[in-house]
């Protein structure tokens, strides 16, 4: 066998190759160093070459083989865990539920080669370097740089076998070099390791042979989706500062794909980074990094996340402080899956007297999260702040619904029930809390002393609006329609709480929270029995009047 290495095309070498009429061709490369061809005495290469075409990433997930170690085969790994912080609360959960898209197989071939994987397509422009060694992995034969979207070819000989690898940092950086005598690469932090490698005969018989292979990647390192979600404080993100720390990242030996010379990783994840999952909203982000470390860590993983901005309903900004609120996260990673780190943010509650209130009403706002509370103190009499008694959406009646057990992350709330309201009201005027009677462009309010964050939010009270509620109601086409009373001078809240003995009948009644300033410029707030116009009760509807909802953490 002869060998001999072309470092770079001199005019030397061009001389001699046309002088003997052979040609060599570079093929679907942005750069090519280090090549060497081999030949076998009397054999020419006769355009034989290896095309490439990559198939996408393998997203199986891996269940862990050593104990203790995560598997993401579960939907469900760690969690969910509520965690309350001076600004905003967050639910924390680990799981493997991160964004997928397929890969689009063109041919039959490269179907094959992803046969039972769950393949992720990769975009177009991302670089990556295919290392061709000998069989038996001794010698590098050449090493050359492609880009997905555009097939790449590489010259061999025919009736030779080869081990090839591919390695990418999935984005459009170079892949450095390698030679015979170190094999090794010191890969990036923060970045996506992809890896692939198999074995290729190149078979004898005729002239311009194209040998494919199909390229399916693995992720080197652990995954990590870190999702910011703000969907439970009913609003778009416009900045964060995230900083992650307890990841690793490693040397690797090309030839064989084995990992060494772990070293820390920590790093702020930028904002800009961050994509939207739905990108019509900017309420749920995701951002990926990637851990070599396959070991629990000490402390776990931390998400630390500060300077939070929200757009609210008025089109303001609310921005919250640079105290950052620290997320950990117990994962042992498992090295070429993907794992999420769900930070679920929510608004933080007002307590009284052990309570923990939502600081505004609940809406309905149909389609995305459609059941929000109001960010502002401002009044309201638009039509889907009403409900029914047990209603479920604004425009029809109900029975036994909770809307509140409907707020995103579901099952956070709960409507208040009579009790929670007798802490601020009392019972026939004993206990309870003094409410402070306000204005605001001349409508009424009540505020009472509460603990929680004020800034940036309106205020620490506890405040209920003089938002009337309906005087009167009628179906049309199925949809109840209202007339609106005492919009500006009474607050008509209901509890969830019936079963109220009126007239002697049980459970034909219910609670609401009764608000207004007396005649002589007293407060006056207690609990009032609603009689119930009933259908037929537990099976169809409850007719009721339309009042506002407010909802207490769970």
């Amino acid at each position: 066998m002869k060998i001999s290495r072309l470092k770079r095309l001199s005019w030397t070498v061009t001389s001699i190759a046309l002088l003997l009429g052979s040609t060599v061709t570079f093929s679907g490369c942005s750069k090519e160093d280090g090549r060497i061809d081999q030949t076998e005495e009397g054999t020419k290469l006769d355009g034989t070459k290896l095309v490439l075409k990559v198939s996408g990433i393998d997203e199986t997930q891996q269940t862990a083989s050593v104990k203790g170690k995560a598997s993401t085969n579960s939907t469900s790994l760690n969690g969910p865990k509520l965690l309350e912080f001076p600004e905003f609360d967050a639910l924390i959960e680990i799981d493997n539920n991160v964004p997928f898209k397929a890969a689009q197989f063109t041919t039959k071939a490269a179907a094959t080669s992803a046969h039972g994987a769950r393949a992720a397509a990769m975009d177009n422009g991302i670089t990556y370097r295919l290392f061709l060694f000998s069989q038996d992995g001794s010698q590098l034969v050449s090493s050359t740089q492609f880009t997905t979207g555009s097939q790449g070819a590489i010259d061999v000989t025919q009736g030779q076998t080869y081990k090839w690898v591919a390695l990418s940092y999935n984005n459009g950086e170079d892949i450095p070099n390698i030679n015979t005598g170190n094999t090794t690469i010191a890969l990036p932090a923060g970045k996506d390791v992809l890896y692939a490698t198999g074995e290729v005969a190149v078979p004898t018989g005729g002239a311009n042979l194209n040998v494919p292979i199909n390229i399916l990647f693995k992720h080197k390192f652990a995954r990590l989706a870190v999702e910011l979600n703000s969907m439970g404080m009913f609003a778009n993100m416009t900045g964060a500062k995230v900083e992650i720390a307890g990841i690793k990242t490693a040397t690797i030996d090309v030839g064989n794909g084995t990992l060494s010379n772990l070293i820390s990783a920590d790093q702020e994840i930028a904002f800009s980074s961050f994509a939207d999952i739905d990108p019509s909203y900017q309420d749920a982000k995701i951002a990926y990094v990637y851990t070599a470390d396959p070991a629990a860590v000490s402390g776990g993983i931390k998400v630390n996340v500060s300077n939070l901005a929200l757009k609210i309903d008025d089109n303001s900004t609310r921005q919250f402080s640079s105290t950052p609120a620290n997320f950990t996260f117990n994962i042992t990673p498992v090295l070429g899956n993907s794992h999420r780190l769900l930070v679920n943010l929510l608004e933080s509650p007002l307590t009284v007297d052990g309570v923990r209130w939502a600081r505004q009403n609940i809406y309905y706002q149909a389609g995305h999260n459609p059941y929000r509370f109001h960010h502002t103190y401002a009044h309201s009499n638009a039509r889907n702040t009403y409900f029914s008694f047990k209603g479920l959406v604004p425009d029809r009646f109900g029975v036994n619904s909770d809307p509140c057990n409907e707020v995103y992350p579901k099952g956070m709330w709960r409507q208040a029930s009579e009790s929670d309201f007798r802490k601020l009201t009392g019972f026939l005027g004993i206990g309870g809390q003094s409410p402070t009677y306000g204005t605001s462009n001349g409508r009424g309010y009540f505020e009472y002393n509460a603990s929680g964050t004020a800034a940036p939010y309106p205020n620490n009270k506890l405040h209920f609006n003089f938002n009337g509620g309906s005087t009167s109601f009628a179906v049309v086409n199925g949809l109840v329609q209202i007339n609106l009373g005492n919009f500006g001078t009474r607050a008509e809240i209901w509890t969830g709480s019936s079963g109220i003995k009126i007239g002697g009948l049980l459970g034909l009644g219910a609670w609401y929270y009764h608000g207004e300033k007396g005649i002589f410029g007293n407060n006056s707030a207690d609990l009032t029995a609603n009689l119930l116009n009933i259908s037929v009760i537990g099976i169809d509807l409850i007719e009721t009047q339309m009042k506002n909802v407010r909802c207490v953490r769970n």
